[in-house]
């Protein structure tokens, strides 16, 4: 079964616009000695400076810390920037605000950066991956092209192509970013787009050779979904089961997409062992009971691979469209329709 990495694709933008922070490859955060953090890690002190609050956003891409402190960020950097807007501010307190899929606010709260800083990339790379993630793709492109002079050419054509893979013709978004790239050194987000958009030419092997040799360690969750995708197209299912299980000391701290893509591979082989299945029921009766819109596409696609059910899956797929319209939620809408078919 095709099941498109839905965040996969939303984040390929935005990890373009992780690469040029400046913190961007930093090791994991480690507060110092009069810094207070709760015994539960999910509060931070208030006295952080933007430097440790820059360094927490960032680390906030990998696994196990995606939404372990989003919340005091969300309260801490509301202040900051109300006290003092400043576009580094502003642009952290935007990138915190996307990833609660507040999209209006983080778009009016990059314009406002802009206002400032006009010239300021990494808030045209973060609306041009905001404005993709809700189907505002004309406005999507002219974030990227307002990035000419500003970053390299292979940035913005990887921006520009992104953007146009999900709305006009994805062979030819691949072929021309591949032509672009040939015989050079390229980045990791280039490298995930490439790999995200032949994934989605269903060419798997081409997409697996783009990130065969990366660390998943210290991998963005995104390019850890995607690499996930492609080895339960490539049906490299007890690889994934034994790879990813082992990312975390600690698996309740494993992000949903993670979670489930375990879920699907324990399921795809059988085995008797339902330790992935269990959890991952779990974690979707939970956001069932608190209607947890954030995590829609994930439960959309539990309920088309792990624990079939086609009104449930439409349900949470519909949910989903009310916040991204890219051709990987286009599809969820589409696969959990033809199961509603198939029942009749």
């Amino acid at each position: 079964m095709h099941l498109p990495s839905i965040k996969s694709v939303k984040l390929t933008t935005a990890l373009i616009a992780t690469l040029f922070s400046c913190n961007a490859f930093t090791k994991p955060y480690i507060p110092s000695d009069d810094s207070v953090v709760a015994s539960s890690s999910s509060l931070i002190t208030a006295k952080l400076s933007l430097d440790e609050i820059n360094s927490f956003v960032v680390n906030s891409q990998y696994v196990g810390q995606t939404e372990r402190l989003q919340g005091m960020l969300k309260t801490r950097l509301a202040t900051l920037y109300k006290q003092n807007p400043t576009p580094q501010v502003g642009y952290l307190y935007a990138r915190v605000l996307q990833k609660e899929h507040l999209f209006n606010e983080a778009i009016n709260v990059a314009n406002q950066v802009l206002a400032i800083e006009p010239n300021h990339s990494n808030s045209h790379l973060l609306l041009a991956n905001i404005y993709m993630t809700k189907g505002r793709f004309i406005e999507a492109k002219q974030q990227c092209v307002a990035l000419i002079g500003l970053v390299s050419i292979t940035t913005t054509s990887t921006c520009v192509l992104d953007v146009q893979s999900q709305h006009d013709d994805l062979l030819q978004s691949y072929q021309s970013l591949k032509k672009i790239t040939q015989n050079k050194d390229i980045s990791l987000a280039t490298t995930h787009v490439l790999s995200e958009m032949s994934y989605r030419l269903n060419n798997y092997d081409a997409a697996f050779a783009y990130i065969q040799d990366i660390d998943l360690r210290k991998a963005p969750v995104s390019l850890i979904v995607l690499w996930a995708d492609i080895q339960l197209e490539l049906n490299n299912d007890q690889q994934l089961l034994d790879t990813l299980g082992e990312l975390l000391t600690d698996n309740n701290n494993l992000e949903d997409a993670i979670l489930l893509r375990l879920a699907i591979a324990e399921k795809k082989l059988n085995n008797s062992d339902k330790k992935w299945q269990t959890m991952m029921k779990s974690r979707v009766d939970l956001r069932e009971l608190r209607q947890d819109t954030f995590h829609a596409s994930d439960l959309a696609k539990y309920y088309i691979a792990v624990q079939p059910n086609g009104q449930k899956a439409l349900y949470w797929a519909n949910i989903n469209w009310q916040q991204a319209k890219m051709s990987a939620d286009e599809q969820l809408i589409i696969q959990a329709k033809a199961m509603q078919r198939d029942t009749l």
